[in-house]
């Protein structure tokens, strides 16, 4: 089978091993507008032949930029300590990849907004230096998906980011299902419903303000809480143990703060109040209460006689096995 060829004899598959949104040369003209084919996109979608998409490259104020909304680090990621290799990097060597960026009309302020990039921008900003972006024009879909190639494989952004990420997108219906982001990013259905799900548990605040750095929060361990959350009358115990960590102050990392949520409910299971009737022989009745501190209490309205003897034994022995 005779390999499909392009452009007077390059071959596509050449394309999609050279071509990277991130950067690389192109093979084609290198003009400053030149035309790109997106060997992400051929990778993600299988496409045999997406269109060519018009892109330009400029050195812009980095101070005119900001981030796409749906940008997947968080603020911490912006301080000279986290960013000293590409501060150094780029005062030796200059930018070596350009940042990728929309136009953005209507504010004064700013005149793109960054797919990727923004440690770039922060890098930049602080050496005084002019931020090279390379600017398309793109739906907020394809926007996301270029930065899911582009972040893909770095180690330094946390699985909660990118699944903090994941629900903002599915929230702004950038896809029309979950389903369809895992199809369009490459990953599995079921990788993109847990990072969701494990994201969802950052929407309590009850819980959220137990973590100043929330992109350290475990995404395992937030998944099982937050499928804990969803049994009945699982929530308000697991909010209610938040609670109780947030007013004493207990300065707990985030994977311990989970544990000690997660173990909740296990905790407070015999101390749940109740209020319960169980009969005593054919006109007797007991009834059992149970208070917040697990202090049980039964009564006998009619009291009992001794004739009740067996019958209250056996009510008594069925309201044992039901307080467990």
């Amino acid at each position: 089978m005779t390999k499909q060829r392009l452009f007077g004899g390059t071959r596509l598959s050449d394309i999609a091993s050279s071509v990277k949104e991130r950067g690389e040369a192109s093979p084609f003209d290198r003009s400053p507008a030149r035309p790109v084919l997106p060997a992400a996109e051929i990778a993600l979608t299988s496409r045999k032949l997406p269109a060519l998409e018009r892109e330009s490259i400029f050195a812009v104020d980095p101070r005119r930029c900001r981030p796409w909304k749906y940008h997947n680090r968080t603020e911490a990621w912006y301080t000279r300590e986290r960013c000293q290799d590409l501060i150094d990097s780029i005062a030796r060597d200059g930018q070596q990849e350009p940042a990728l960026a929309r136009r953005v009309d209507g504010d004064p302020a700013v005149d793109y907004e960054l797919i990727y990039g923004m440690r770039r921008r922060f890098a930049c900003e602080f050496n005084n230096a002019k931020l090279r972006i390379r600017v398309i024009e793109a739906d907020d879909a394809r926007a996301a998906v270029l930065m899911h190639i582009e972040n893909a494989d770095r180690q330094d952004i946390t699985p909660m980011e990118r699944a903090v990420s994941f629900l903002a997108q599915v929230e702004a219906k950038l896809f029309p299902t979950q389903d369809a982001m895992a199809e369009a990013f490459g990953v599995s259905k079921g990788q993109v419903a847990k990072m969701i799900k494990a994201a969802q548990l950052l929407k309590q605040a009850a819980i959220a303000q137990l973590f100043p750095e929330k992109s350290t929060v475990p995404v395992e361990q937030a998944y099982k809480l937050q499928s804990l959350m969803e049994r009945a009358g699982a929530k308000e115990i697991v909010l209610q143990a938040a609670h109780n960590l947030a007013r004493r102050g207990e300065g707990k990392d985030a994977p311990a703060v989970l544990r000690h949520l997660l173990s909740s409910l296990d905790r407070s299971r015999h101390f749940e109040p109740l209020r319960r009737e169980y009969n005593v022989g054919a006109a007797g009745r007991v009834i059992v209460t149970r208070n917040l501190r697990g202090k049980v209490t039964l009564a006998f309205p009619k009291g009992l006689r001794a004739s009740d003897h067996e019958a209250a034994r056996t009510a008594l022995d069925q309201i044992l096995r039901d307080l467990g």
